[in-house]
């Protein structure tokens, strides 16, 4: 670690340390030449496939792996950018992204080299959509870029921003945020590319927010092409999976060939010995050649055997009344049982009704994607780099909400059945069924035992209709018997309930 003495003392113990301020490396420093070094003072020649910096991404599973980006590869982007952005010695840019996040370049060289200025602010102000737009208003900014994530909290406490260009990227951009964006700023651009690509690939500035933003088509000497799964290229309206070729493709994964090789691969399309990046998103190109994102290919998950695109979901709960931002995630806090979970934040302190919104889902959605619970939350959590950060979703609270006990034997019996299925350590006879994280196939699972249990026909419909034991069991009081005499019943205790478990 280079340091200083007074900050070294805040580091672990064990942590190497080369102390600027200490008197022989001071002495060591004051003998060496002030001029920059050439090439004779390295072990090689410098030239612009050299690394400019190694930026490190974990992607959602296993250790992180440091990409390689070379100078010719940032180079090329900033060129670029200047053209597109075309900034004047008046114009001033906000930087409001961690230098950890590889977009941050963008912020600060950028307006350097256009003769612009660059006003940076503090991780309490990003962290502070009202002390933000203030910023932006008392700074005179007239370039901002941003997350969708954190664009939202910003207009969440202001209607407009004063003359300021918006660039967007490092989430996908939905159509409803757009709208919002479009009227806020004077000019909009979506920004769309990979950490391993130098900051951004591909850009599209925005006049018709009338359908689902495009991310455009490729900067300067960059190439994109939409395969399929034998790298044949698929025709405008097919989607397939987008590759990145050209000048700003980074060398690879720090010390990890294999890796390096499974990701960057041959370009058939390109010059021998040329390569191209396997992004792993999904994306379709419009009859006039501008590129649609679709979303991650990672991104569909399988729920009970049916594949689900969690974007759709969002896209429903989002259009729903009062609902501000939302994100859907797969969570599995119980081994072997897997269940979407829904997250919402309101927009101008609307009241949110969890179950109102399941229920207005499933009028537009099958039932295999409502999700099992709605949670709503004050503000989407957030990494530093400004994206959602799905980790610190927290998980939700079946906790029954019913006081009411059993009245009757047979009410007593679905309650220990609901909590059996549900995993739940008791279930009130006021409880919802589906209000508790069930769905259609734990509903099977329920009217299968509580035909064995309480020898009566049951269809599942049945369970729709009555979602509670108490109403299940006024409607089992009229259903026939399954058979003439029944097996005796014999209470167990069930590790996942504290009210036992019945078994024929």
């Amino acid at each position: 670690m280079i340091s200083d003495a007074a900050t070294a003392q805040l580091l672990p113990p064990g942590v190497p340390t080369l102390l600027l301020d200490a008197t022989d490396v001071g002495q060591a420093i004051a003998a060496r030449s002030t001029a920059n070094p050439t090439d004779r003072d390295r072990t090689r020649t410098l030239t612009p496939l050299n690394p400019a910096y190694v930026i490190y991404t974990s992607g959602s599973t296993g250790r992180p792996k440091g990409v390689v980006v070379s100078h010719l590869n940032v180079c090329n982007f900033m060129q670029s950018m200047r053209e597109r952005l075309q900034l004047q010695p008046a114009d001033r840019m906000l930087a409001t992204t961690t230098m950890g996040f590889d977009i941050a370049a963008l912020e600060v060289f950028a307006p350097l080299l256009s003769g612009s200025s660059v006003t940076i602010a503090s991780r309490a102000v990003v962290l502070d959509p009202p002390a933000l737009a203030q910023l932006v208003a008392a700074s005179g900014i007239t370039v901002m870029q941003a997350t969708p994530t954190l664009w939202q909290s910003l207009l969440s406490t202001t209607d407009a921003l004063p003359a300021v260009h918006i660039l967007v990227g490092g989430e996908a951009l939905a159509q409803e945020l757009a709208s919002v964006l479009h009227r806020a700023g004077r000019k909009l651009t979506n920004l769309y590319g990979p950490t391993e690509t130098a900051i951004w690939s591909a850009a599209a500035e925005l006049h018709d927010v009338s359908t689902t933003p495009p991310i455009g088509g490729p900067i300067w000497n960059t190439q994109v092409f939409v395969l399929d799964a034998m790298l044949r290229p698929v025709p405008a309206g097919v989607p397939g999976e987008l590759y990145i070729a050209g000048a700003g493709l980074a060398r690879g994964y720090l010390n990890r060939p294999g890796l390096t090789a499974e990701r960057f691969v041959a370009n058939p399309f390109g010059a021998p010995g040329s390569r191209m990046y396997r992004t792993g998103d999904l994306a379709q190109w419009r009859p006039d050649g501008v590129l649609d994102f679709l979303g991650r290919a990672d991104q569909q998950v399988k729920i009970r055997g049916f594949r689900i695109e969690l974007g759709e979901i969002e896209a429903v709960l989002v259009g729903l009344p009062g609902v501000a931002q939302t994100a859907v995630i797969a969570r599995e806090d119980t081994p072997g049982h897997k269940q979407l979970v829904g997250y919402v934040v309101a927009s101008d302190d609307a009241a949110m009704d969890a179950q109102a919104l399941r229920r207005a889902l499933a009028e537009q959605l099958p039932d295999y994607m409502v999700p099992a619970a709605i949670v709503a939350l004050p503000a989407l959590p957030l990494t530093p780099n400004g994206k959602l950060d799905r980790r610190a979703l927290p998980a939700p609270d079946f906790t029954p909400q019913s006081i009411r006990a059993p009245r009757t034997p047979q009410e007593e019996i679905l309650a220990a059945l609901f909590a059996e299925i549900l995993h739940l350590p008791q279930v009130g006879i006021d409880d919802n069924f589906f209000d508790l994280g069930g769905h259609s196939l734990l509903a099977t699972k329920l009217v299968s035992r509580a035909r064995s249990a309480l020898g009566v026909e049951l269809a599942i419909r049945t369970l729709f209709e009555a979602p509670t034991v108490a109403l299940l069991a006024q409607r089992l009081a009229e259903a026939p018997a399954a058979r003439k005499s029944l097996r005796p019943m014999r209470r167990e205790q069930h590790p996942d309930t504290a009210q036992g478990a019945l078994t024929a």
